[in-house]
């Protein structure tokens, strides 16, 4: 099954492109998002989850249940939130910081668990301890001032969707050094 997942990595891959540019745009055209945030914000994160929800079905039987677990959990949690954005039209933009604020802080608290289940378990855990703390960082940061000028926040926005877009491409290409058998991992 493992095998099956890692010919789909273009999943993540796109997911991951696709937050990248979001970020970038969001970092040198932060007026442009600012107008469409919404929208794209509501798509970026949707499709993320697709992507976390489809690698949990095929991690199932084949990988730890927690690693299981956390993904599906990622899944479900990103297509919520991508689902409030694109069919809440008139979110504000306060209402924008302080959901994209509280998500960035509970994949931060998510990812660091995580690194503590992997630093247990003797694999290699300070790449998602260093994606924890970004993710932390960003998301207090956005959550202490949601009333900053929205050019402010949106280059905040970009920086995690950045962060995310990185985290989730390099991911997606780590699997093809998955062993066969995850009982190997």
């Amino acid at each position: 099954m493992i095998e099956d997942f890692k010919h789909m990595k273009w999943l993540p891959l796109t997911a991951g492109a696709l937050l990248c540019l979001l970020g970038l745009t969001a970092l040198f055209r932060p007026m442009w998002v600012a107008e469409i945030l919404p929208l794209c914000i509501g798509v970026a994160i949707l499709c993320l989850g697709a992507s976390e929800l489809a690698e949990s079905f095929a991690q199932k039987g084949h990988a730890p249940r927690y690693i299981v677990g956390m993904s599906r959990l990622h899944g479900v949690v990103n297509i919520a939130v991508g689902l409030v954005f694109l069919f809440n039209r008139t979110v504000t933009l306060l209402f924008i910081a302080v959901t994209l604020g509280l998500w960035a802080a509970a994949f931060g608290f998510l990812r660091l668990a995580d690194a503590r289940r992997r630093r247990v378990a003797g694999v290699p855990w300070r790449g998602c301890a260093v994606d924890a703390a970004a993710k932390l960082v960003i998301g207090i940061a956005i959550l202490a001032s949601p009333f900053t000028s929205v050019k402010v926040w949106t280059i905040m926005t970009g920086i995690f969707f950045l962060v995310v877009g990185v985290s989730v491409i390099s991911s997606a290409l780590f699997l093809d050094r998955l062993p066969h058998d995850f009982g190997d991992f």
